[in-house]
């Protein structure tokens, strides 16, 4: 063989102080790990040196011995293990590339490892799901980026849902996320209603969703939207506001409840008073009635769904519970617990957030037939 290490490369290393021939020697080293014609002295002598090489206080010879380390599968797993957990700018070639590391080596590394650190393993050709959970959990939005980008990676449905709850909002996720070709159809059901309309309408053509469906997720979707200009808008415009949707017939018991849960009372209040013919005051009070009748007669008079007064009570019993223990300001722990109560008296559907518990509720009662991975 050419270029083959001889015993006065190992004499050359042990007392060469130049950076530039130690990589040098490095390279031939690691170069000649994996040919299968070196004898077994040869190969324990490379192993060696390579373990030498590995603890080089220069990171020119290390990031050398990553380099032409990283593709071999033969690779001495120590010098490896030593390799990745070394700065990143000699890590990240093992880790974008290695077939060394197992699944438990990189979920170690993801989660104390750096950011570049992350982003190597999440872009790797093949990431297992293990590894994705653990990614979806470290909370880093580069990282995550790039694994959702990532077709080789495979991606358990609890953790896309994880990342939907933590990057809801965040379009350069949420994008690749959309145009993945292994979505689950319940997280497709989801994205439905949060993404933005021509990401929408790209889901709805690839899954073959029928217009009638499109059409209910594009109001729900349209509800989030709402609410959240609700929390926007000055309290003296709330009555001014509520008459607006009542004309154009979208006062709704799901657009209400939505409105409850983001903690828009007075909202909620002038919707009901306007529903009822009721004098706002006067709704009010009945509303927030400590006993059970008041909101019950209030809610039977302005003719909603049966269907959605467990949710509404609930929703009341978490706003009450919450204002007398000063945390009703605190939104998001208002949407847990409005999630939590109201999950709790309908245990059958599952979701991850509140408004896709009441998605679920709304559907129950369309006369659409939900295709086969779709929950009515």
């Amino acid at each position: 063989m050419q270029d083959r290490l001889t015993f006065a490369d190992v004499e050359r290393l042990l007392s060469e102080p130049m950076e530039d021939a130690r990589a040098l020697i490095a390279r031939k080293v690691a170069s000649q790990f994996s040919n299968v014609v070196l004898t077994p002295r040869e190969r324990e002598l490379a192993q060696e040196i390579l373990g030498y090489l590995v603890h080089d206080i220069a990171a020119q010879v290390r990031s050398a011995l990553a380099q032409c380390l990283c593709d071999l599968p033969a690779a001495p797993r120590d010098v490896i293990l030593a390799l990745a957990g070394d700065i990143d700018e000699v890590a990240l070639p093992i880790l974008e590339s290695s077939t060394v590391l197992t699944e438990e080596d990189m979920v170690h590394l993801v989660l104390t490892g750096s950011a570049a650190k992350r982003r190597a393993i999440a872009g790797r050709k093949d990431v297992a799901p293990a590894v994705s959970d653990a990614i979806a959990r470290a909370g880093d939005r580069a990282a995550v980026a790039a694994l959702i980008g990532n077709e080789g990676a495979i991606i358990r449905s609890e953790a896309l849902n994880a990342i939907v709850d933590r990057y809801s909002d965040d379009d350069e996720i949420m994008d690749p996320m959309a145009r993945r070709t292994d979505l689950p159809i319940c997280l497709v059901e989801r994205l439905l209603t949060i993404v933005s309309d021509q990401l929408r309408q790209h889901l709805i053509e690839r899954h073959d969703i029928a217009p009638d469906m499109a059409a209910i997720f594009e109001e729900q979707a349209r509800e989030r939207v709402l609410v959240e200009r609700i929390q926007a808008i000055h309290p003296d415009e709330i009555g001014r506001v509520v008459l607006q949707i009542a004309e154009r017939k979208r006062l709704t018991a799901s657009l209400l409840l939505r409105a409850l849960c983001a903690g828009e009372s007075g909202f909620v209040e002038t919707g009901f008073a306007l529903l009822t013919n009721v004098p706002e005051e006067r709704a009010t009070r009945l509303i927030h009635d400590v006993g059970p009748l008041g909101f019950r007669a209030v809610y039977a008079r302005a003719a909603l769904p049966e269907i959605f007064y467990p949710a509404f009570r609930a929703a009341l019993d978490v706003v009450h519970e919450l204002q007398a223990d000063g945390y009703l300001s605190d939104r998001p722990y208002l949407r847990h617990s409005m999630r939590t109560r109201i999950g709790e008296r309908f245990p059958e559907i599952e979701a991850g957030d509140v408004d896709f518990l009441i998605d679920r509720l709304t559907r129950r009662l369309s006369p659409v037939s939900w295709g086969k991975g779709f929950a009515a």
